[in-house]
């Protein structure tokens, strides 16, 4: 995706993190031509500042294709990605764009990792073998809501939205705790990222790296999720909201991803040190 494209959209990106929430309950209805268009539009030209080897598809259902245990919208988009750990942090980043760029247009969503893996694979492979490297991890439901939350979006709004919690409760006992405010967004944006059960087990470490601030983020040592085995995906989705929140302040100076071989690591490092704000 073009910068100017990116930037663009960035602000309002950043705006529909704080009214997104997960949804389970959809009309059966397509999406507006309007919106399917610009999303495609999206699809096609997003780009991101790493290399990544994941596959995006769109896909429509018909109404009676049941691709998940509740009421759902009539089309999806589906991510795939080699299995590393790396792999997956990076389609959980790429995913959760596609996210708040859809949530930014009125469209809502809902991340599904648990699905019916048969009708799924029949939609996406139309009777193609699934390459045995990659792996079909998640989907991404696209609809409209209808005017009263169901059972299900009332139960998980009070079981599972997002906490409150201070960004403090995440920075790791290493991390620098006075930093400019624009870093201080940034975390902020990400600390409302999604994840399993809305556990958030990730931690963020603020430092000092060649007279620039660096933001490390990364998975808690040894966690395990005892639902969702991939727990990278979840921290590529924070991931992706400390980079909107650092590049909507034009402060971004490069991003890695890497992994240990068993958890992810991100790091960004900012354009100027900000030592003297």
């Amino acid at each position: 995706m073009n910068n100017t494209f990116m930037e663009d959209f960035c602000e309002q990106m950043c705006n529909a993190i704080f009214t997104r929430q997960s949804n389970r309950q959809f009309l059966p209805e397509r999406l507006s031509q309007v919106h399917e268009t610009a999303i495609l539009s999206f699809l096609d030209k997003l780009t991101v500042p790493f290399p990544h080897d994941a596959s995006i598809s769109f896909h429509k259902i018909s109404q009676d294709a049941h691709v998940v245990y509740f009421k759902g919208p009539l089309q999806f988009i589906a991510l795939e990605s080699p299995k590393s750990v790396e792999d997956q942090a990076k389609l959980g980043f790429l995913g959760e764009l596609i996210v708040l760029y859809a949530e930014s247009l009125g469209v809502r969503t809902c991340w599904m990792g648990h699905y019916s893996k048969k009708q799924v694979s029949k939609i996406v492979y139309n009777d193609r073998l699934q390459e045995s490297e990659r792996q079909l991890f998640c989907i991404i439901l696209l609809g409209y809501l209808p005017e009263k939350m169901g059972v299900l979006d009332r139960i998980s709004k009070r079981r599972f939205s997002k906490k409150n919690r201070t960004i403090e409760s995440f920075l790791h006992k290493d991390s620098q705790t006075d930093f400019p405010a624009f870093i201080r967004y940034a975390l902020a944006l990400s600390s409302k990222a999604p994840s399993a059960m809305n556990t958030q087990k990730w931690y963020y470490r603020v430092s000092i790296v060649e007279n620039k601030y660096a933001v490390e983020l990364g998975k808690n040592k040894g966690y395990k999720h005892f639902k969702w085995p991939y727990y990278d995906i979840d921290v590529g989705t924070a991931a992706a909201h400390i980079w909107l929140g650092l590049k909507v302040h034009n402060a971004i100076h490069s991003v890695t991803c890497s992994s240990d071989g068993h958890d992810s690591v991100w790091s960004f490092l900012v354009k100027d040190s900000g030592l003297s704000v």
